[in-house]
């Protein structure tokens, strides 16, 4: 069964430096007065004793208190071992491959390799072309905006998908103190709207993603051997082709990598964009977009 994400997983599933969830961001400026005003505003993460994460234009509230601490977050590039940086094409990897890859980065980024093959699973069915209406890509249906911030040069490639999806799990379980369940629902909805909701957001695709995984992961851990049947289908896609049409009003984000990504609305906030599509918000690093075009 393939499970591909919706859009607002095109502007909700990054966190860490190219995106950031705002669902607690404190600020609350009007839409058509922001890009001016909150130019020089620094946005920052804090986590209280309780584990509690806020996201704040205003630090200075939280810097000196003795139960916050800042949380610095941020992507590695991804490391794709020296044999696979020799192919030049997904068809030229094969299942094997593909259990080699996960077993690699599930040891460098502590996983489970059993969640890893959950993950493809449920994401792509182990289509290395799959794109998702929101534009999510590979395996592991990596954003744009992740792609290029963890330096992965080609989404589509089995190798740095999957280390780039990797290390983001990674994240998402560590964001979340290990929470199975709350970290595959920020992988899929993003980590702002699970902290806004308290819980798993209570949005129909994300909730059945969840189960989705989780029983997969389940019958795995009950003895079935995880069947990897790497399949690539039909032919590569563009770097720059939009899975669905934008909104009439709405935005195509371009990046340096020359992939695009949809927007139902941007806010400047140097040094980021605020990227809106429908109720998701995040940060876009403002170096990673070469243009911005109106739909």
């Amino acid at each position: 069964m393939l499970y591909n994400t919706s859009l607002c997983k095109a502007v909700a599933a990054c966190l860490f430096m190219a995106f950031v969830p705002l669902a607690l961001a404190e600020s609350t400026a009007p839409a058509a007065a922001t890009a001016e005003k909150t130019k020089t505003t620094t946005l920052k993460q804090f986590r209280n004793s309780k584990g509690v994460l806020m996201l704040t234009n205003r630090p200075e509230k939280y810097a000196n208190k003795k139960d916050y601490v800042e949380v610095k977050v941020k992507y590695e590039p991804v490391y794709i071992p020296a044999k696979y940086k020799q192919k030049r094409a997904a068809t030229e990897y094969t299942s094997n491959a593909i259990t080699e890859l996960v077993s690699e980065y599930a040891q460098k980024y502590s996983l489970s390799e059993k969640l890893i093959y959950a993950v493809i699973r449920a994401e792509s069915n182990f289509n290395p072309y799959a794109v998702s209406r929101s534009g999510a890509r590979g395996l592991m249906q990596l954003m744009p905006g992740t792609a290029e911030d963890m330096g992965v040069t080609d989404v589509f490639d089995p190798a740095q998908n999957i280390a780039g999806g990797s290390q983001y799990l990674a994240k998402m379980l560590g964001l979340f103190d290990n929470n199975i369940e709350l970290a595959l629902a920020a992988y899929n909805a993003g980590p702002g709207a699970v902290k806004a909701h308290g819980g798993v957001p209570p949005y129909k695709e994300t909730q059945n993603y969840v189960k989705v995984v989780r029983r997969y992961l389940g019958d795995y851990n009950n003895g079935h051997k995880p069947l990897v049947q790497y399949a690539v289908k039909g032919v590569k896609p563009k770097m720059d082709a939009l899975p669905t049409q934008p909104q009439k009003g709405g935005y195509i984000i371009h990046l340096r990598s020359g992939l695009t990504q949809l927007a139902d609305k941007i806010i400047d906030e140097d040094p980021y964009y605020y990227v809106k599509s429908g109720d998701y918000t995040t940060l876009v690093r403002k170096e990673l977009v070469t243009k911005i075009v109106e739909a």
